[in-house]
C-alpha cells in the first residue's frame, strides 16, 4: 500500500509538470489502459535482477503507465540505438554514458528535460550527486537524469597480500607499484598458474590510464577537452614509469580488456583493480577475500574515475509518454528505491540524503560512497568515440607493447587529437 500511494503521489505530480507545459492533444488521460513506454540499458551483470525487480515494482503499484525494459550488452545497445531513432523505433528512454551525450544531443534525438529540475519539478537536484546532474548538461542544456553514479575504486586480494607478506593496500601509486611487484609471479611452463599483482586493462574498460596520468600532473586532454595532454612531460613521465613497471616487472598482462581484468581478479590471478561496484557480487560467490579503498595518490593530487549512467528522452516522446518517463524517473530517485538499489548492487545511492546506516546490509556500497576526487574522462568531447578507438586506445596498446619510443608515440597521438580537436 505505502508503495502504491508513493507512485500515486508521483503520478499526480508529473501530470501537473505536462500539463502545465503545454500539451494534452494526445491519449496521455485515454482510458484504453496505461501508457507504455520503452526503456533500453546495458546492465547485463548482478545489477541485472535488481533493475528487473524494480522496474516490476513500478510496474504493478500503479495503473497509468507501464515500462517495458530491454537490456542488452552496453555496445550491442549502442549499435544498435542511433539506427532505431533514426527510423523512428528508438526507446521512450534510454540509459547511457555521458561521454555519449554530445553526439546524440547534436543530432536531435534527445529531447530536452530542463523542466525535471526546475522549484515544481520532480527532481531535486541537490540531493542528486552533481557530477552527474551537470554530466547532463550539453550546450547550457539539460538532457537527462541520473541512473547509477559512482567511481571506480582500487579492489585488493588479501590473500594474495598476504602470500606477498603484505598486510594493508597501498596509499601511494609509487607504492601500488611495487606491491605490483612483489605480489607477481609469472609460470612459464603454464600462463594459467601465473599470478600478477596488478590488472591494467587497455581497451573496452573503464580505463584506469587516465587516473594515473592525472595523478601525476599529466592527463590525455586538458580540462575543456580543447587539446591534448599526452605530449606533456608529466604525462610522459608518468606513462614511462608504468611501461617499465609492465614491461620489465611483469605487473600486469598487456592487451587486456576490461573483462579480461575482471576475470584475473575474480579467479584470483590478480591482487589489484581498479573497478566499479558490479564486481563485488561476483567476488563474493567466488570466495574472493577483498577489500575495497580509493585509487592510491600520485605526486599531484588523488583522483576516481567517475561511474554515471543517465537516463535520456526521445525527442519524439509523446506528452504522455513524457509523463509517464518522468512518473518513473521520480519513483526511481525516491529514498526507498535507491536504497534497495544500492543494497542490491554495491552501487552508492543517487541521493546524499541516505544515512550509511540504511545501507549497513551491503558494506560495499557505504565503501563506494568514499572514493576520492571522482573525475569523469571525456566529459563533454564531441568526438570522443573516434578518438578513443582510433588515435588514444592504440597508442596506450603500442606503447605497452614495446612498439616504440614512449614520448614519440604520445606526441604523435598528440599531433593526430588536436588535429582533429581544431586546437593550435
Amino acid at each position: 500500500m505505502r508503495k502504491k500511494t508513493l507512485v500515486a503521489a508521483i503520478t499526480l505530480c508529473c501530470a501537473s509538470l505536462v500539463a502545465c507545459s503545454g500539451g494534452g492533444d494526445d491519449d496521455a488521460a485515454s482510458s484504453d489502459g496505461p501508457v507504455t513506454i520503452t526503456f533500453w540499458n546495458g546492465f547485463t551483470s548482478s545489477d541485472r535482477p535488481v533493475l528487473e525487480r524494480l522496474v516490476e515494482e513500478f510496474n504493478q503499484s500503479q495503473d497509468d503507465y507501464t515500462v517495458d525494459m530491454t537490456i542488452t550488452p552496453w555496445d550491442t545497445m549502442y549499435q544498435q540505438l542511433m539506427p532505431a531513432y533514426q527510423a523512428g523505433e528508438g526507446p521512450t528512454l534510454v540509459a547511457m554514458d555521458p561521454a555519449r551525450l554530445p553526439g546524440y544531443a547534436t543530432r536531435g534525438v534527445l529531447a530536452p528535460m530542463d523542466d525535471l529540475y526546475q522549484p515544481d519539478g520532480p527532481l531535486d537536484p541537490e540531493v542528486l550527486p552533481q557530477a552527474s546532474v551537470e554530466a547532463t548538461v550539453f550546450e547550457d542544456t539539460q538532457y537527462g537524469a541520473p541512473m547509477s553514479a559512482g567511481a571506480g575504486m582500487l579492489y585488493w586480494n588479501k590473500t594474495l597480500f598476504a602470500n606477498a607478506g603484505l598486510t594493508e593496500p597501498p596509499t601511494t601509486l609509487e607504492q601500488m607499484a611495487d606491491y605490483a611487484a612483489q605480489i607477481t609471479r609469472i609460470d612459464p611452463a603454464d600462463e594459467t598458474k601465473s599470478v600478477y599483482g596488478i590488472a591494467l586493462p587497455d581497451h573496452e574498460s573503464l580505463s584506469p590510464w587516465p587516473v594515473l596520468l592525472w595523478a601525476d600532473g599529466g592527463g590525455i586532454y586538458d580540462d575543456d577537452s580543447s587539446r591534448s595532454l599526452l605530449a606533456e612531460p608529466e604525462t610522459v613521465e608518468a606513462m614511462e614509469f608504468w611501461t617499465d613497471r609492465i614491461r620489465n616487472d611483469n605487473i600486469s598482462p598487456v592487451g587486456l580488456s576490461g573483462a579480461d581484468a575482471d576475470a584475473l581478479l575474480l579467479g584470483g590471478r590478480a591482487a589489484m583493480h581498479i573497478a566499479g561496484p558490479w564486481l563485488s557480487t561476483g567476488l563474493e560467490e567466488a570466495g574472493i577475500d577483498y577489500g575495497v579503498v580509493p585509487v592510491p595518490a600520485g605526486s599531484e593530487g588523488q583522483f576516481s574515475p567517475a561511474v554515471s549512467v543517465n537516463i535520456h528522452l526521445d525527442a519524439d516522446a509523446s506528452e504522455a509518454e513524457k509523463e509517464a518517463s518522468y512518473a518513473f524517473l521520480e519513483y526511481w530517485n525516491t529514498t526507498e528505491v535507491q536504497t534497495q538499489w544500492a543494497v542490491g548492487t554495491s552501487y552508492p545511492p543517487n541521493r546524499s540524503d541516505i544515512p550509511a546506516e540504511d545501507l549497513a546490509e551491503n558494506p560495499t556500497s557505504v565503501a563506494f560512497t568514499e572514493a576520492v576526487n571522482p573525475k569523469f574522462y571525456q566529459a563533454g568531447l564531441m568526438d570522443f568515440a573516434d578518438l578513443e578507438r582510433n588515435v588514444v586506445t592504440p597508442t596506450i596498446q603500442r606503447i605497452l607493447a614495446g612498439d616504440g619510443d614512449v614520448q614519440d608515440l604520445l606526441e604523435q597521438a598528440a599531433e593526430q587529437i588536436d588535429g582533429q580537436l581544431g586546437a593550435s
